[in-house]
């Protein structure tokens, strides 16, 4: 569905057709309801992702980390510059102008995101002004390379983020503790970044069941 907008939209502003049929009244099918993309990256593949970010991608090893354990955007990381990292109390300031919602919010850094921008900053020229990750491009070739190499299929930079909001949730974590880090304000928005796997499944089976055999009332 998504194609057949874009393609309405190119024939429209070639002057093939006076209007794009998306462009008016209610939708058919809304975004909500097209098929929900579940692509997570498994921690097999991600160890291969990250064992190849060596020699030219080793600029790609930060960003990995910080996207898969943070949630951010790639908008947000790309735009990220040192003087909203604070690295004495592990935090990310990713600024309201910089997010898709246009609000400021705060993202606790794992262990993994800490040591891996501390050596970034310990290598770079230490500007604060200066953005985290040093791209002004885009990545795309470097990170298609990257999936060619280690044989990885229909992945994306921004399923990184599906994989970490999935990942936090299989922890343990709250939903809206986890809406707050991802920077999602709707509940309907968020529901679409979580892909339960048949793991996380059993586990809240395993939990309802220490839950209920903890509350029982023994039988009279």
């Amino acid at each position: 569905m998504e194609l057949m907008r874009a393609l309405m939209r190119y024939a429209f502003r070639q002057g093939w057709i006076s209007r794009s049929p998306f462009e008016t009244g209610s939708p058919l099918i809304s975004k909500a309801d097209e098929i929900q993309r579940e692509r997570t990256l498994t921690h097999e593949e991600e160890a291969r992702l990250l064992a190849a970010c060596t020699g030219r991608r080793e600029h790609l090893w930060p960003l990995l980390i910080t996207a898969l354990d943070t949630a951010m955007r790639r908008g947000e990381m790309f735009k990220l510059r040192w003087r909203d990292v604070d690295l004495d109390n592990r935090d990310i300031t990713i600024i309201a102008m910089n997010t898709k919602t246009k609000r400021a919010r705060n993202v606790s850094m794992t262990d993994r995101v800490y040591e891996s921008l501390v050596d970034l900053w310990n290598r770079s020229p230490q500007d604060e002004d200066s953005l985290v990750f040093g791209i002004t491009d885009t990545i795309k070739h470097g990170f298609a390379s990257l999936l060619r190499e280690t044989g990885i299929d229909d992945f994306r930079l921004h399923d990184c983020r599906h994989t970490a909001i999935t990942r936090m949730i299989a922890a343990g974590a709250p939903p809206m503790e986890v809406m707050k880090i991802s920077g999602h304000t709707q509940m309907s928005t968020f529901a679409r970044y979580v892909n339960p796997n048949q793991h996380s499944l059993k586990r809240a089976a395993e939990m309802l069941s220490a839950f209920n055999a903890q509350s029982s009332v023994p039988a009279s």
